[in-house]
């Protein structure tokens, strides 16, 4: 099982391997299966959210949200 530090790590790693833009802060939020990772909180638009698996730890971009 992973970490919260891990899955933050994990998720930039894949946010990076799209060639999506990785902008702070970040914010995680997590439930019984997975971590829900979601970037440039400050800000409305330009946000990555991913997912990460407690479990596999693996990392999948869910979706980018534009203004």
């Amino acid at each position: 099982m992973i970490d919260r530090d891990q899955a933050v790590e994990l998720a930039r790693a894949e946010v990076e391997r799209s060639g999506l833009p990785w902008l702070e802060p970040v914010t995680v939020s997590w439930g019984l299966f997975r971590y829900e990772v979601l970037t440039n909180t400050s800000f409305r638009g330009g946000n990555v959210i991913v997912r990460v698996n407690r479990r596999s730890g693996k990392a999948t971009v869910v979706t980018t949200i534009r203004r």
